[in-house]
């Protein structure tokens, strides 16, 4: 197979030293707004995004976002996405953290896959709480930076985090001790298959994996999430897929190969069945 190209990887280490990147977005401009603009990339870093006015259209994973004022949206490192459509007088916050600052608590509900990570409207009160959080934490940025500013913004950073976390864990119903045995089935279901797909392709090797039964996996998946498993074992290949298509030059056969399909045909039926096009059709629709 052809060597395919690097998928633009966006590094905090190279754009700071703190492990932190916390930014007052203020898009009133032409120039500021063209400034928010990214190509599709990834990020080695948590990314929150905090919007206070106007609206701003992206997409993650290959699936469009818009997110408006008092709403909060979260990328997490490794996801293909991008940003555009910045409205003008939009306003709100820009946070980067390496993971290494999040407390292992939070980076689990943050990537647990049954969570939707979707922009997310926050109520007044605790909307006003999260940038009041930002906003203190800019003020001791804006200043002389001594140890102790540092630390405190590291606190603040923490703080902000986890009511974050809150926000969506609480629209999700997914707080501790709240977990039924089927959400926990869909949750070690979903994260055997984000790390398995290429080689385990059938619902059945996945429940002998999971040491279930097949139909209670099945009845366990649909009632959690609406879907049977081999819908979301078709997904995360067309995911992987899409990836391919838009970053390499490798030919639709190869891709099907890299995935783990010898029948590069089937592999095309099923692209088109999942994404509605075929994979030619999208890599022509993303490539203009």
């Amino acid at each position: 197979m052809p060597k395919r190209n690097t998928i633009p990887v966006h590094r905090l280490g190279e754009q700071t030293d703190q492990g932190y990147r916390l930014e007052k977005v203020n898009a009133t401009s032409k120039a500021a707004r063209e400034a928010l603009v990214m190509d599709l990339h990834r990020d080695d870093h948590y990314i929150f995004l905090v919007l206070e006015k106007g609206r701003s259209m992206g997409l993650v994973e290959f699936e469009t976002f818009a997110i408006g004022a008092s709403m909060i949206l979260c990328i997490l490192p490794g996801q293909v996405h991008n940003y555009y459509g910045v409205e003008e007088d939009t306003t709100g916050w820009f946070i980067a953290m390496d993971p290494g600052l999040i407390p292992d608590g939070l980076r689990a509900v943050l990537e647990d896959p049954l969570i939707k990570k979707k922009p997310l409207t926050v109520e007044a009160q605790g909307f006003a709480e999260l940038t009041k959080c930002l906003e203190l934490a800019h003020a001791l940025q804006e200043r002389t930076g001594t140890v102790y500013s540092r630390q405190a913004i590291y606190s603040l950073l923490t703080t902000f985090t986890a009511m974050f976390t809150g926000c969506y864990a609480c629209s999700e119903a997914l707080t501790t001790g709240t977990i039924s045995r089927t959400q926990g089935i869909t949750r070690e279901f979903r994260k055997l298959l984000a790390k398995e797909f290429k080689t385990l392709k059938s619902p059945g090797e996945y429940a002998a994996a999971l040491h279930l039964s097949l139909s209670y996996l099945n009845e366990a998946v649909k009632e959690t999430t609406g879907f049977t498993v081999s819908y979301w074992i078709q997904q995360e290949i067309v995911l992987e897929a899409r990836r391919l298509l838009y970053y390499s030059a490798c030919s639709v056969k190869e891709i099907a190969h890299e995935l783990g399909y010898a029948d590069h045909t089937y592999f095309s039926r099923m692209f088109r069945k999942m994404a509605g096009r075929s994979p030619g059709e999208f890599r022509r629709l993303y490539h203009k």
